[in-house]
């Protein structure tokens, strides 16, 4: 048996095939997810980034126990506006962007015009469009639009299989309207005879519910595409971080520099999805052009910095919790017993931070 990070690698690629296959054996689709792990291995910077993430709100509905949303809480300014959303999306496809994914640190249904950048992109020939959902506002009419806009992926967050368990990690939803409204997405998709969108599950495993991963993995067989269990990762200044049963032991080139940028709901541009609290700011896509930010001085010094394997002299890289961006060992007994012990004596609200894989968009 393959170590944790093994397995997780050998499935993504096998789900990679997947819908690879579900595409119709599309090599479009094929060339691009190449192209995805090339870049950043053999440093080949694209006139373009691969993937751009376009904010719709940092607004949430929800104030889940592991985010941010729900302990020190993000700034909330509105939604982005449809011509300028556009605009970032007119750029992308005349660039060569092939995926774009609408939503960064909020619940990208919140935004009524979801439905109309979904459809505006695929028509201008954005190869892979996708969401990080709750699942929540949506019900059965918007369900319809959101599948006949053409999106390629939904990825619903469920961390837990009861009701329980989820309503007391994910505070202020409701199980049972999730429940429905993932059902809803699965039983349309059949209805109108369509293999897409891509139906990913996923939950971060914690203290709390542990003891329902298999009962979640085993709810959703048959209805999701790809079901995920996440390891809550820690991270601090110079501690210890863990993912499940390994421990960092080193740092190694991230990929994001080469593959994609965020544009937050108000126009700046930051280089990785990790960066949340916005401390790496590389430019204004209201005041310059997609291109020349990412061909930009900032973008390119984050470049260098992962050539020369410096991460951990960067501000922002140095407590990134990316996992992807370190050299993994299993824990001794010893380590075991010290993890455990942090967390027995931390508080779920201050440890519990969810693991972003390195294919936030495959």
């Amino acid at each position: 048996m393959g170590s944790y990070k093994e397995i997780n690698s050998l499935r993504r690629k096998f789900n990679v095939f997947l819908e690879f296959c579900k595409r119709g054996f599309d090599l479009n689709f094929f060339w691009y997810r190449f192209r995805w792990n090339y870049v950043a291995k053999y440093d080949k910077v694209l006139k373009f980034p691969l993937h751009l993430d376009i904010e719709t709100t940092e607004a949430c509905n929800l104030k889940c126990v592991m985010c941010v949303h729900g302990t020190t809480g993000v700034p909330v300014t509105g939604l982005i506006n449809m011509k300028f959303a556009k605009d970032l999306i007119d750029q992308a496809a005349k660039g060569g962007t092939k995926s774009i994914k609408f939503n960064w640190r909020g619940e990208p249904a919140l935004h009524k015009g979801l439905e109309e950048l979904i459809k505006y992109s695929k028509q201008k020939g954005i190869l892979e469009v996708q969401i990080n959902t709750n699942g929540i506002p949506f019900n059965e009419k918007r369900i319809e639009k959101i599948i006949k806009s053409g999106i390629d992926r939904v990825i619903f967050s469920m961390d837990g299989a009861t009701k329980k368990t989820y309503e007391s990690i994910r505070v202020g939803s409701s199980f049972d309207r999730l429940m429905k409204n993932i059902k809803q997405f699965y039983n349309t998709r059949k209805s109108l005879k369509m293999t897409k969108p891509f139906i990913r599950i996923q939950m971060v495993k914690m203290k709390d519910n542990q003891n329902e991963v298999d009962r979640f993995v085993n709810m959703w067989r048959g209805i999701a595409d790809d079901i995920r269990v996440n390891d809550v990762t820690n991270r601090g200044q110079g501690a210890m971080l863990y993912s499940g049963d390994q421990i960092a032991i080193g740092r190694k080139r991230c990929n994001q520099p080469w593959q994609r940028m965020i544009v937050a709901r108000d126009g700046e541009v930051f280089p990785c999805c990790a960066d949340w609290d916005r401390n790496y700011k590389i430019g204004d896509a209201k005041k310059k052009s997609l291109k020349e930010i990412w061909k930009g001085k900032k973008m390119s010094s984050l470049r260098e910095i992962n050539r020369k394997k410096q991460l951990n002299n960067h501000h922002l890289c140095k407590n990134c919790y990316v996992e992807t961006s370190y050299e993994w060992r299993n824990m001794t007994d010893k380590e075991k017993k010290q993890r455990n012990l942090m967390l027995k004596k931390a508080d779920k609200k201050q440890h519990a931070v969810i693991k972003i894989e390195e294919a936030f968009s495959d």
